[in-house]
């Protein structure tokens, strides 16, 4: 995946310090159904707009890379603000913005401490995203 994701305003991948890789990133299926109804108008059956209630899971596989394990720490406790926050936040990804209503760190992060230039930490990022309107 190449282009802007963004979590309020983070880039989550700008080729530096936060990368979002391309394979196993899923935005969740669209949760809008079409039904057709009766028309009591006397003209044929309509289709409406059914929403889905459900919260939709969004996963993203990262990694963040930093210059010295500190660097590395300041850089992931910068997202884990953004991602632990008790109020909404907004996803972008390309042009696609999504509300994010509950989310928690990772259970598990890799590092890298021997990755020749800096350290690495690799996680899927599970943000829980409002099905669209």
């Amino acid at each position: 995946m190449a282009g802007i994701v963004s979590l309020d305003g983070l880039n989550l991948n700008d080729g530096v310090n936060y990368f979002v890789m391309a394979n196993g990133i899923n935005l969740g299926e669209r949760q809008t159904t079409w039904e057709e109804v009766p028309s009591y108008a006397g003209v044929s059956s309509v289709q409406v707009n059914v929403q889905r209630g459900a919260l939709i899971p969004v996963t993203l596989p990262m990694m963040v890379k930093g210059s010295s394990l500190n660097d590395l720490k300041v850089k992931l406790d910068e997202l884990w603000a953004k991602v632990e926050s008790t109020t909404s936040v907004t996803l972008v990804v390309d042009s696609e913005s999504f509300t994010i209503v509950h989310s928690t760190r990772p259970d598990t992060v890799e590092r890298n401490q021997q990755y020749e230039l800096g350290y690495i930490a690799q996680f899927t990022l599970v943000l829980t995203r409002e099905p669209e309107l």
